[in-house]
């Protein structure tokens, strides 16, 4: 055994606009003594077994977390033109996977570019020609096919050197080193390792449920992330909702990790079940909060008393609260009283300052999750049963709207209230829960000037 060093990465995957507001977990992993190590295996292959095994399917060039081929043909070309110069090669980094298949972890350009040389043509289906080339000038032009069968030769047999990271390697461990190899400018994050050290159902139930309508309304995109935080957040989702808040232990990195590494093979009753709730939870948050879910909503204050929504940041702690605690109930509970359920988590919001603190930083606390995910529950409790407020002169959304019209000034502060979701009801507590039709002549007041007076 060996231990693998630290190198530096190729890839450097691309950005997106979507901010998750969080705490990074560096917390350090708890392993045995005795599993501090990386199984790994050094083989030295020619370059014609390893397009051999590319064109069989035994190399995967293009695992999930990998960014697509990115070399121009130059770069790719200069490449080629080392091999025939002897110039050695960095070491390549692959993981094994089931039944003694390959991903590449680091080399994978390097890989593409050999291969796509010696089958004719890159990944995009250009044809692969040499250019560019500063010493051997005279190889312009050509492509493997056209090259002498000597120099065909002196490719095919060069040798490279590889690091096979063994199956069987801790997975706490194996994921750390993962992190370590793409060290670099812009390294991987959690998800992208968990694509490589996790392989199986579970991980492509992450990538089909990412595409989900509900989901993509939630991020604000028309696409997946494509740095995978969407399928982190379902990860979050899953292993709070198989776990529960009562068992949750921090850090969080290895509670999603043992969540993966002990579920990666699904059967399918239970692959079924879990799109069930999955799609059950995100269809209520949508239905309820719309392109505010997860976002937090901060209360006026004595300079400026209207309240509003994060636009961007997706607040993480809000999610596993929210998402988690619906998983709990029936779409047909939750949605016939989504007006009351989200007037329920503005008062929250402008109320509870613990929650306020616990969803603001040191998230993965388990002390505050347990919190966060006990008193929103309660909450919840309190409503179900209540009518859907669909009948004239009872709470609902659309009777605030018409009270806003009417009168869109605080008869506190007397200036205007901006938006419905910063309007109270005033001078009727917890007018949402009520059964009782509410009066034609009801004020609204900014939730921080009636939180004020209060």
């Amino acid at each position: 055994m060996t231990v693998v060093p630290i190198v530096m990465p190729e890839q450097s995957p691309i950005e997106s606009e979507l901010i998750i507001d969080h705490t990074d977990d560096d917390s350090p992993l708890d392993v045995a003594p005795d599993k501090r190590r990386v199984k790994t295996e050094k083989q030295d292959l020619p370059v014609e077994t390893l397009v051999s095994w590319v064109n069989r399917g035994k190399l995967n060039l293009q695992p999930d977390f990998q960014r697509n081929f990115v070399w121009d043909s130059g770069k790719a070309s200069r490449l080629i033109e080392s091999l025939l110069l002897e110039i050695p090669i960095p070491v390549i980094y692959l993981s094994e996977e089931t039944n003694r298949t390959y991903s590449v972890v680091d080399g994978q350009q390097r890989l593409t570019s050999i291969c796509s040389f010696v089958n004719g043509t890159f990944p995009s289906g250009q044809d692969f020609r040499l250019s560019g080339l500063k010493v051997l000038t005279e190889l312009n032009r050509k492509s493997f096919s056209n090259l002498s069968l000597e120099l065909q030769e002196e490719i095919l047999n060069f040798t490279l050197r590889l690091i096979i990271i063994e199956q069987e390697s801790d997975p706490d461990v194996k994921f750390e080193v993962f992190e370590r190899l793409n060290l670099g400018a812009e390294k991987l994050n959690d998800q992208e390792v968990r694509n490589c050290v996790y392989r199986g159902n579970y991980n492509e139930l992450l990538q089909e449920l990412a595409q989900n309508p509900h989901m993509l309304k939630i991020m604000r995109s028309e696409h997946p992330h494509p740095r995978m935080a969407d399928r982190q957040l379902i990860l979050r989702f899953f292993a709070m909702w198989r776990n529960t808040h009562h068992n949750y232990k921090s850090p969080f990195k290895r509670f999603l990790n043992t969540e993966m590494e002990c579920h990666r093979q699904l059967k399918d009753p239970e692959l079924e079940k879990m799109r069930a709730v999955f799609e059950s939870s995100i269809a209520m948050a949508d239905a309820v909060f719309g392109e505010h879910a997860c976002r937090r909503f901060n209360v006026g204050n004595a300079y400026n008393p209207n309240g509003d929504w994060e636009s961007k940041r997706l607040n993480v702690a809000l999610w596993d609260t929210l998402l988690y605690t619906f998983s709990y109930y029936t779409r047909e509970q939750m949605l016939p009283i989504a007006d009351r359920v989200r007037e329920e988590f503005l008062d929250l919001m402008t109320y509870d300052k613990t929650f306020v603190e616990y969803i603001s930083s040191s998230t993965d606390k388990p002390e505050r999750l347990q919190y966060r995910a006990e008193t929103w529950r309660q909450r919840l409790d309190s409503l179900i049963g209540l009518p859907s407020g669909q009948e004239s002169g009872q709470f609902s959304i659309a009777l605030k709207e018409t009270l806003l019209e009417r009168h869109p000034t605080c008869h506190i502060c007397w200036k205007p209230i901006e938006q419905v979701d910063d309007a109270v009801i005033a001078h009727i507590p917890n007018y949402w829960r009520q059964q009782d039709y509410l009066p034609e002549n009801a004020r609204l007041d900014h939730r921080f000037c009636h939180k004020s007076r209060s």
